[in-house]
């Protein structure tokens, strides 16, 4: 499927879906890393089980800072698309592989000095402790590939030719697949390392990925329209500026997933079977999410294209199709799980009884999907028009409700798991509401800004 952006025609469904679909595959592909860890690791114990969910989650921490700047770069580039001034648009992807490269040697430093801290602090089951030391002391060599893949996706998903995404991807998540199946229980010839093997799979099949970008660039007509491998000299001006648009996103992300990861020390007081029933529910609304992410990464790619263009009048439009193909899209993911609910969430466990204590919990979870389809690509629209600012005020007060929930509902109030699970409503009806809010505040006191940059 053709992914471009228009140039002077409507903003369609077939151009909106051929921008996202190869986004929804890319994201599969990345979440098969986490998705693969849970269901080789949930095979062998229910302390395995848990640990892969704090573990993950603990590394996604670490990543999502570096991958809200990437949303920032993404952004400028395809406001530069849109400008017609393609010739910028390899300077600031270059420039966003730089910062990115650099705080990846900064996040490996700042685990090998505190990282064996931190983690006695936050993880209180000595079994569970020791599987996600064994699993990070491993993963966080994966850092430098991750980041650099962050910034391939910004450049790709900036100027809408999203195809590669799919294709680096893929192949990444089907090595981590084949190498989490060898090293996990030492089949094929390989070392049985149980978590540890897990988390080489994951190094290696990011590095793999890194490697397809940098071929699949190498060898595309892209290189010489956008120039990515141009010769350009460093300006830390650029930097300054991708960091004054990336910098709201950023905190927003960071605060996002230690938040998320709150959530599961949280879960862990209800007990190990809890943490590992929360698990399999958090890799079921993975899942579910997928095409949300993709129709809300577009909405902030056509945003700012549209803005570029002068044509910020057809963002309502824009939201409409893309609110309607992203509900027809997790109507299909849901309505193929539903028939066979039990068989899919015993794919993540040989416990009978934990894939039938998940069922609950996971309804809540596809409730929680379809008001994030509304509240995400609603809220991406401000993204795209740079007000990022915005954004992290709207993102900070529905964190702040999401912590309190999961403080005295989960751990002052010791609930149910799938009650733990309803701070996923709150949290996105927050979103919606607050974003909804801060629209129609700027439309009826006259002040709809585009921020230029």
């Amino acid at each position: 499927m053709t992914s471009t952006l228009p140039q002077n025609e409507a903003i369609t469904f077939k151009r909106i879906l051929g921008i996202a679909f190869p986004i929804i595959l890319s994201t599969l592909a990345q979440n098969v890393i986490a998705l693969a860890d849970t269901i080789f690791l949930g095979n062998l114990g229910e302390v395995e089980l848990g640990a892969a969910a704090l573990a993950s989650v603990f590394y996604q921490v670490l990543v999502m800072v570096v991958f809200g700047f990437g949303v920032g770069a993404q952004i400028v580039m395809a406001r530069r698309v849109g400008q017609g001034k393609n010739h910028q648009v390899g300077h600031i992807f270059q420039h966003t592989l730089w910062f990115t490269l650099f705080c990846a040697a900064g996040c490996w430093t700042a685990f090998q000095l505190w990282g064996g801290r931190l983690l006695p602090f936050l993880v209180r089951t000595p079994e569970i402790l020791q599987a996600v030391t064994g699993y990070m002391e491993i993963r966080i060599y994966g850092v430098p590939f991750a980041f650099s893949i962050a910034a391939f996706n910004a450049f790709y998903v900036g100027i809408a030719r999203t195809r590669s995404i799919s294709i680096a991807t893929i192949i990444m998540g089907a090595v981590n697949v084949a190498l989490d199946y060898g090293l996990v229980f030492g089949k094929a010839g390989l070392p049985e390392m149980g978590m540890r093997g897990a988390a080489l799979a994951s190094v290696i099949a990011e590095a793999v990925g890194l490697s397809c970008y940098l071929l699949l660039t190498a060898w595309s007509r892209y290189k010489e329209i956008y120039r990515p491998f141009g010769r350009f000299p460093f300006k830390a001006s650029l930097i300054g500026n991708l960091i004054g648009v990336s910098y709201p996103v950023m905190i927003q992300y960071f605060l996002s997933f230690a938040n998320y990861f709150l959530f599961f020390i949280f879960i862990e007081s209800l007990g190990q079977r809890a943490l590992a029933v929360s698990n399999i529910t958090r890799s079921m609304y993975v899942l579910f999410l997928l095409p949300v992410w993709g129709f809300s990464s577009t909405t902030a790619t056509l945003t700012s294209w549209l803005c570029g263009k002068n044509r910020a009048g057809e963002i309502p439009v824009l939201v409409k199709k893309a609110c309607v193909l992203a509900l027809l899209f997790v109507s299909v993911i849901v309505l193929a799980y539903l028939p066979f609910k039990v068989s899919v969430l015993g794919i993540f466990t040989n416990d009978p009884q934990l894939a039938l204590e998940s069922l609950s919990p996971c309804m809540v979870a596809v409730t929680a999907t379809y008001i994030m389809v509304f509240a995400q690509i609603v809220f991406n629209t401000i993204l795209g028009r740079g007000n990022t600012k915005a954004g992290f005020f709207i993102e900070l007060i529905n964190m702040v409700v999401y912590f309190l929930y999961g403080w005295l509902v989960i751990y002052i109030g010791q609930c149910s798991v799938e009650v733990a699970f309803g701070a996923e409503i709150a949290y996105t009806a927050g979103l919606l509401l607050f974003s909804v809010i801060y629209i129609v505040w700027q439309r009826k006191s006259g002040k709809q800004r585009i921020r230029q940059f």
